[in-house]
């Protein structure tokens, strides 16, 4: 079975781009809130990062827990739920919908509150390598349903529907490598009209090959501001 890359599947942007789990809180370079929207006349709370992540309305706390091993049936999806075969990430947010980085994670924002830079500035093993993980992602705001980023070896162009769900992402890596997308089927949402549960189908393809098609289930646990 083909892995794929965790940075791919955030973002999801993180993505998605999948950001890294959270378990501290941090502050915003500049200054800048990320609000945009709040809940007024009845339209549900937005923010840029909330966004981003595709969330609306008043989000603390999202588990996302993704599985590797997926089998789709006629009927239903067969899951290895392995501990091996799924990863975890839980990322927050404050009152106001702006994402809550951790403690060596740092974040830039644009003139609107958008985030267009993330950096991980975790310390490395000393007995590997005496300096900091430098991983980065830089994002290009092209509209609000189209993000490009770059960074972490691929640049990548994902596209949001009205509903703030991710339709899909390409991915082309800034070296030899595999070329990979992926399509989103929506199975579940909660009250609040954010997902619960999504079936991903990958293609990956290297120089000369044929595609490769696996898929992955991402299912999301919602905590939300009372």
């Amino acid at each position: 079975m083909k892995r794929i890359h965790p940075s791919l599947l955030a973002l999801t942007v993180l993505t998605s781009l999948l950001l890294p789990a959270c378990s501290g809180s941090g502050g915003h370079d500049g200054g800048m809130d990320a609000i945009y929207s709040a809940d007024t006349d009845g339209q549900p709370f937005e923010s840029a990062d909330l966004a981003l992540l595709e969330l609306r309305h008043r989000v603390k706390r999202v588990t996302k827990t993704t599985y590797y091993n997926v089998t789709p049936g006629p009927d239903s999806v067969a899951i290895d739920t392995a501990a091996v075969n799924r990863f975890e990430t839980i990322v927050y947010f404050d009152s106001l919908g702006n994402y809550v980085p951790r403690r060596d994670e740092r974040i830039v924002r644009d003139e609107l509150g958008r985030m267009k830079r993330w950096e991980d500035h975790r310390p490395n093993l000393r007995r590997l390598h005496g300096g900091y993980l430098k991983d980065t992602l830089s994002y290009t705001h092209l509209s609000p349903n189209v993000i490009q980023s770059d960074g972490m070896g691929d640049f990548a162009v994902t596209v949001y529907d009205d509903r703030r769900r991710i339709v899909g992402q390409y991915t082309d890596p800034h070296v030899d490598g595999d070329h990979t997308a992926v399509f989103n089927i929506y199975r579940a949402e909660d009250p609040h009209g954010n997902w619960t549960e999504r079936l991903s189908v990958w293609t990956t393809q290297s120089a000369g090959s044929r595609p490769h098609v696996s898929y992955t289930l991402d299912r999301r646990d919602i905590t939300y501001y009372r």
